[in-house]
């Protein structure tokens, strides 16, 4: 762990990123791919409940829940209930990853903007879908619509990301992260509350007492 991040911890802390702006996204004025930009780029703050479940091979391997706190520029705050105390929060400057079991808190510096792709994009309201991925498909599913985007190279962490959509506001009920090693992160969303006033405080990262902090570079 002295070391640096093990591969896992540096997947999770894409996926946050990454998801954190894509918890829900309602109407889009001209197409999914254009109204999910829209929307993220007016978006000031969000409160939404999640759960989240790991796979790999199609066998369960973890499921965790909690609620997710975003405020733009680049805040995010995803606080566990399950498990108790696990914590990852971005103050707009560093990323930290609190595990309670080890009482340990990896503290990460985000690179420059421009080596961030999408993550980054989607705190700072810049995302560009048809750049950051390699195709995207709409298509019907169940009672929602699902958007199917491939990664542009197999160099990224992911191959495949599938956002389930609320056909009637377009809000993203679930999405699904598939990793190039045949792993699956899910998180499904419910009870949003769109731009609630959020105090500075959940953005501010205070250590727990004896904690541990380890300090890496997010590649």
């Amino acid at each position: 762990m002295h070391g640096g991040l093990d591969t896992y911890v540096k997947q999770t802390v894409k996926w946050l990123i990454t998801l954190g702006l894509l918890a829900s996204l309602p109407a889009w004025p001209q197409s999914p791919i254009e109204g999910v930009q829209d929307r993220y780029n007016h978006l000031r703050t969000l409160k939404v409940s999640f759960e989240e479940a790991v796979s790999y091979n199609g066998r369960a391997r973890r499921q965790e829940k909690g609620t997710l706190y975003l405020q733009r520029p680049g805040r995010m705050r995803w606080d566990y209930t399950d498990p108790a105390g696990k914590l990852f929060l971005a103050d707009g400057k560093m990323f930290y990853l609190y595990s309670p079991n080890s009482n340990q808190v990896q503290r990460i510096k985000p690179r420059e903007t421009d080596d961030f792709r999408a993550p980054l994009a989607f705190l700072l309201g810049e995302l560009d879908l048809r750049k950051e991925f390699d195709r995207i498909l709409i298509r019907p599913a169940g009672d929602g619509l699902e958007m199917v985007a491939q990664a542009k190279s197999a160099n990224e962490a992911f191959s495949q990301v599938t956002f389930l959509l609320d056909p009637k506001s377009y809000a993203i009920r679930r999405v699904e992260i598939t990793g190039q090693d045949g792993g699956a992160t899910e998180f499904r969303f419910h009870g949003e509350e769109v731009n609630p006033r959020l105090e500075a405080r959940l953005f501010q990262f205070h250590a727990p007492p004896g904690a541990e902090i380890l300090d890496a570079e997010a590649h």
